[in-house]
């Protein structure tokens, strides 16, 4: 049975879900041809960022020939893993690819870069972070609990 109190919440919750999904609902999208209301062609968003000192090759070589070694890229506008048989997989190609689509939250310094890709639609997301040691070196790490890892330029 329901006290005053209990019935005044139920019907508090249920009128704020009702007016989320009238919401949710009743939005509209004039983009979902490309366009906006002009007619103009939308802008192809930038995910990345990254600064003057990290762009070009980093090499990861583990001294362990039990682990895999690998190589990141990093242009002007995109981050690139390059596998050990030479394949190149683009952030923003993976990122293009999922279903709703993400975004790319960035930190960046003159000596450290950080990104978290958030992927829309789902509680996924990416981090990677990065800090500068030298011209020639620098460090990163996939998660803020883990240890520093070492990349060569080159």
């Amino acid at each position: 049975m329901f006290t005053p109190i209990n019935k005044f919440c139920f019907l508090l919750g249920t009128l704020a879900l009702s007016l989320l999904v009238i919401v949710n609902c009743s939005s509209s999208n004039d983009n979902d041809n490309g366009t906006t209301n002009n007619n103009q062609q939308q802008s192809t968003t930038q995910y990345f960022h990254p600064p003057a000192w990290i762009q070009g090759t980093w090499k990861y070589a583990p001294l362990d020939p039990n682990h895999v070694g690998f190589t990141y890229k990093f242009t002007d506008s995109d981050f690139i893993n390059i596998s050990t048989g030479g394949m190149e997989t683009s952030w923003i190609q993976s990122i293009k690819m999922f279903p709703n689509g993400g975004s790319v939250e960035e930190t960046i310094t003159n000596t450290e870069y950080s990104f978290t890709i958030k992927y829309n639609g789902t509680a996924n997301s990416q981090f990677l972070e990065l800090k500068k040691v030298s011209a020639t070196e620098i460090q990163y790490r996939a998660a803020p609990t883990l240890n520093w890892t070492t990349l060569i330029k080159g």
